[in-house]
């Protein structure tokens, strides 16, 4: 049988390739801000930096050159096929290429997200696991890197739990300085056995393990209810990309998917308030962003109630309240996007559904 080392020093500068290829394909998607985040991050990555450790200036902006010199080189190419043991495979047929890969330990993930952005991935595997109905794959140790930093991805009936990107995020939203977050930090982090302050001053991976273990089993949580309460959803994401790939529509049909993953009778706040999971709860308001964000604003005050009164009742009361809205805009959705086509489309989806539910003008909004 040949030795992993083989395979690896065969495949993974191939799943690398690919990566780039996928970088360069979605760097334009980001504001310059939020590019340069990523890029920041992704040198961490790389080098195996912990999140908080900076680098001189000179050094990261040298690389970025490079990287984006390589995204310049590799813009125009698709994804390329993957050549192991003298046979070449599709970059998306994942199961083929597992069972080859799984006896020693390794696994391999490809997919699309959002706006059809491709994904790829080649890591060391933890632990696997069925849960309800689904494969459960927690990675360790990843052998190439990207630009997506997705903690959490569910392609047919497995989830994927990628710890390599997902320190980088954690670390981000604890150390950004907003007041506004402050205290949903401080109290997520005593619930999790940490000191706020001594986290952001002091930060190690000793005082982060906890926090990330929890916060990991969040992310598995929102995955969980996406395949179980979000498959309305689902279908009408795959209508949105298909039809308005990268549009404001898409976004938005993407945050109503999360919200009802997230609201949904078994998803994430669901669950976090079934194992009373403290630290997940305070955190919750810090995570939200986008579309979802602009969803579900009731959740922040619910938390700050619970915050100060310890009733479930509460979050309870707030879960309801956005599995009624998703619900609501699944269905204007279905009706728009089932019946209409094009701008017009687009059009009566800002006008009917995202106006009243996140206040967004329709002039805003152009094609």
């Amino acid at each position: 049988m040949r030795e992993a080392s083989g395979l690896l020093a065969e495949l993974a500068p191939q799943v690398q390739a690919n990566c780039a290829i996928a970088d360069a394909s979605v760097a334009g998607r980001f504001s310059l801000c939020g590019l340069l985040l990523r890029l920041r991050n992704l040198y961490k990555w790389e080098r195996g930096l912990p999140p908080w450790q900076e680098q001189e200036t000179s050094q990261v902006l040298e690389w970025v050159s490079q990287r984006e010199q390589l995204w310049d080189e590799v813009l125009e190419k698709q994804p390329q096929p993957l050549v192991l043991n003298g046979e070449s495979f599709d970059p998306f047929a994942v199961e083929q290429i597992n069972q080859i890969l799984a006896s020693h330990g390794l696994l391999y993930g490809a997919g699309r997200v959002g706006g059809g952005a491709p994904v790829f991935f080649l890591a060391h595997e933890e632990k696997a696991w069925r849960q309800d109905g689904l494969w459960v794959h927690r990675l360790g140790q990843e052998l190439t890197s990207d630009i997506l930093f997705l903690p959490g991805l569910r392609q047919g009936g497995d989830i994927f739990l990628r710890r390599g990107p997902f320190p980088y995020l954690l670390w981000d939203l604890l150390a950004d300085p907003r007041p506004s977050q402050t205290a949903f930090k401080r109290f997520a982090l005593e619930a999790y056995g940490r000191d706020y302050r001594q986290v952001t001053t002091r930060p190690s991976w000793e005082q982060l393990a906890p926090v990330l273990e929890g916060e990991m089993q969040a992310v598995l949580w929102h995955e969980l209810g996406e395949a179980r309460d979000a498959a309305p959803a689902q279908e009408l994401l795959a209508l949105a990309a298909a039809q308005h790939p990268g549009s404001d529509v898409e976004h938005f049909v993407r945050g109503v998917k999360d919200l009802m993953a997230d609201c949904g009778p078994q998803g994430r706040l669901a669950q976090i308030a079934a194992h009373q999971s403290l630290g997940a709860l305070g955190l919750y308001p810090v995570w939200q962003a986008g579309f979802l964000r602009l969803l579900f604003p009731e959740i922040i005050p619910a938390v700050q109630g619970f915050m100060a009164q310890g009733d479930w009742d509460i979050i309870e009361q707030a879960r309801l309240t956005g599995w009624r809205k998703a619900r609501g805009a699944a269905r204007d959705l279905q009706e728009i996007l089932a019946g209409y086509q094009g701008a017009e489309a687009r059009t009566l989806v800002r006008r009917v559904v995202m106006e009243p539910l996140v206040g967004l003008a329709a002039s805003q909004a152009q094609d």
